[in-house]
């Protein structure tokens, strides 16, 4: 049942974010509210409203703060707009009491809001206390649903896209992973000796210095999603679809992303060793310490509930120790404080030394988590929680558009295969992707975008918010570029760089040094945008990005921006009030692209001969050019072209998939370009082709 802003499942409460609607049939403005319904202990409690609040409220009795026994408590307090903000609450149940006097407009009645604060998550006790949560959730979305009204928020894709902490001069190739020694995997990786590649169905085990395929794992119906290489063993994940059938007719099928480990320490005869797996798609998988950590979000089939009495709600799992597909047990599902989502997010870890007889440790949390970073200490998820209000009731259809969208941050504690979830806060706004996030010190950094930044009523604002280990905030820089949105992110130590883009491409650069007083230093505006930025040194940055240009449109009489070649600069911030761009390079017209734009690891880094490059297919005003790759020689001083590794196009309309190059390795003297049907070889001063081998 609901009440008093929670919903209670089988006696517990279950923490999901609760809106509540006060609405009065009155000639005054009705007052609408939107509240989570539970907190941890040391954080902040927002409550948002549809009208601006008085100052004085604070003060003159207007809003006041009840606990379970109706006692007053005085709490610290403040106001921003339409926000009130309850500062350090101990554990309990409390209630907000706003009266109509508080508002600065004229309302027709005041609100009350109740909320719990917490020291830890519940967990589920019982299959219906599973069920009921996911049949409230329903019901939810059927209210909301109601009279034709339709609420709907669209995140924006969050690409894994990182960067790399430090350039070692190495023999070979590795993957360019966001924080140095934590390994993400690839779709092409190297020991130095072998290459391992994966295209379709199948992993290429290739010699590189005879380039000979050595051996081939098939994998029949599903497609591997990425590598990672640890010694001997080389790890496999990929994803299974499994279908099923209900009792009454329906068609249901559920993801897996399962792990295969393979002993390939005889390269003619990989050897499948284990195979472990998790119900849903994967946010991230990491390495880091002999540790396997994997993350995957799920959503159960809980619309069956509106036809069929006994549905299977719990997550699955798999290890092929035992040959069995079992069911997350309810005693390990958490719930996450502040959620609402009909989803799942399942943490697991494995420790690889012993990676035969290891438990595979699953931990499973009732919440989306759609985006991850990971550091040394910690595994950070997000997820969007769009704050709408739900419809108001009524004889003809009224039409509620979203508040605004903000995004729930959990931190996971990690020692070893121990995952503990230690705190929980709401940022301001939607993060980009996990580049704009990072730990430093002991504080995490996190860049956001709050608004729209389409259209002529464009309302976007950006944000660097830095919170102290328990997620407290304790620093934030606001008001960076109204009207655009962020495009990259890099924060390198004590400094961070933001790119903002509508029309130009401001570049600002940021002092995080004091983590209470974040500060902007300078700003660079040029045509055009970076959408990844990598580190040349200490004092220059390499954007990869487009170039643009704007025309006024004939008809609105608006400027349009249209985006043209890809864009390779170079940024020198030397000087942090007058960051420059040293030099750029244009490659091709609009419609060319590359992997690198939304991944990262398809960045090519030889730092000792300077060389940086990506894969790329080529578009001008005539049409398509060709595609392969190109390497750079980029110094401080400036953007060389060192290797054109493209193939001119002859008659073709457009690029062949099977033939776009993926990645760019190096071993020793030697640089390889993997495409989905065959590696060729190059020599990696030259840039002269040596032999090719077809995938097949």
């Amino acid at each position: 049942m609901k009440y008093k802003g929670k919903w209670y499942v089988g006696g517990i409460v279950t923490f999901i974010a609760v809106i509540t609607i006060v609405v009065v049939s009155f000639f005054s403005q009705q007052v609408q509210v939107y509240a989570t319904s539970a907190i941890f202990e040391n954080q902040q409690f927002h409550a948002s409203f549809n009208e601006v609040l008085k100052e004085e409220s604070l003060t003159n009795g207007t809003i006041s703060i009840t606990d379970a026994k109706g006692h007053v408590v005085k709490p610290k307090m403040s106001i921003e707009g339409k926000v009130l903000i309850i500062h350090d609450l101990p554990k309990g149940d409390y209630t907000i009491h706003v009266t109509e006097q508080a508002f600065k407009k004229r309302v027709s009645t005041g609100a009350t809001v109740s909320f719990s604060v917490v020291d830890e998550l519940q967990t589920i006790k019982s299959l219906d206390d599973l069920k009921t949560y996911f049949q409230s959730i329903l019901n939810e979305q059927q209210v909301t649903m109601r009279d034709g009204d339709v609420l709907v928020g669209v995140e924006e894709e969050s690409t894994e896209m990182a960067n790399s902490s430090s350039d070692k001069a190495v023999s070979h190739s590795e993957t360019n992973n966001q924080v140095d020694g934590i390994e993400e995997g690839d779709v092409t990786v190297t020991d130095g000796k072998y290459l391992y590649t994966m295209t379709d169905h199948t992993v290429f085990i290739t010699d590189a210095k005879q380039l000979k395929v050595m051996s081939k794992i098939e994998l029949k119906d599903v497609y591997p999603s990425k590598l990672l290489l640890h010694k001997n063993k080389l790890i496999v994940l990929y994803d299974q679809y499994i279908e099923s059938r209900t009792k009454e007719g329906y068609y249901t099928g559920t993801m897996m992303t399962k792990m295969a480990i393979y002993d390939v320490t005889n390269h003619q005869k990989p050897k499948l060793v284990r195979e472990v797996g998790q119900e849903g798609h994967a946010v991230g998988v990491r390495e880091y310490k002999d540790v396997l950590y994997i993350v995957t979000n799920t959503a159960p089939n809980y619309w069956l509930l509106r036809e069929e009495e006994e549905v299977e709600l719990r997550p699955q799992l798999f290890d092929s120790n035992d040959s069995s597909v079992t069911h997350a047990a309810l005693d390990s599902i958490r719930l996450f404080p502040g959620s609402k989502e009909a989803n799942y997010t399942i943490v697991s870890a494995m420790d690889l030394h012993h990676y035969e007889t290891a438990e595979f440790k699953a931990q499973t949390f009732l919440g989306a988590g759609s985006g991850m970073y990971m550091s040394t200490e910690a595994i950070y998820m997000t997820a969007p929680n769009y704050m709408t209000f739900a419809p108001t009731i009524r004889a003809t259809t009224e039409i509620v558009t979203p508040m605004r969208s903000n995004t729930e941050l959990y931190k996971f504690a990690i020692d070893g295969t121990t995952i503990e979830l230690t705190a929980r806060t709401t940022l301001e706004g939607t993060v980009l992707n996990q580049f704009s996030m990072d730990e430093y010190n002991g504080y995490f950094r996190v860049a956001t975008t709050t608004g729209s930044a389409s259209g002529r009523e464009a309302n976007s604002n950006n944000h660097l918010i830095i919170y102290d280990e328990h997620l407290n905030e304790v620093g934030k820089l606001t008001d960076l570029a109204r009207g655009e949105r962020i495009y990259s992110v890099r924060f390198m130590g004590e400094k961070a760089y933001i790119v903002t883009f509508k029309e130009t491409d401001p570049l600002f650069v940021i002092d995080v040094a004091d983590p209470t007083n974040p500060n902007v230093l300078g700003e660079l505006k040029i045509p055009g945008f970076s959408n990844y930025l990598h580190p040349l040194d200490e004092t220059h940055l390499i954007g990869i990005g487009y170039d643009t240009k704007v025309e006024v449109d004939p008809y609105s009489k608006q400027p349009m921006v249209y985006t043209m070649g890809m864009k390779v600069s170079l940024f020198d911030v030397t000087d942090v009030a007058n960051p420059i761009e040293v030099d750029n390079d244009i490659i091709g017209g609009r419609g060319t692209y590359s992997d690198v734009q939304h991944d990262h690891k398809a960045l090519y880094r030889d730092t000792v001969n300077g060389h940086y490059g990506f894969p790329i297919a080529i578009y001008d005003q005539d049409g398509y050019i060709g595609s392969g790759a190109l390497v750079y020689h980029i110094t401080p001083e400036g953007i060389e072209l060192a290797g054109d590794l493209v193939t001119k196009a002859k008659n073709e309309q457009y690029e062949d998939w099977s033939k776009m190059v993926r990645r760019l390795l190096y071993i020793e003297d030697t640089l390889y370009t993997v495409a989905n049907n065959e590696i060729t070889a190059y020599n990696k001063h030259t840039f002269k082709k040596l032999k090719s081998i077809p995938l097949k």
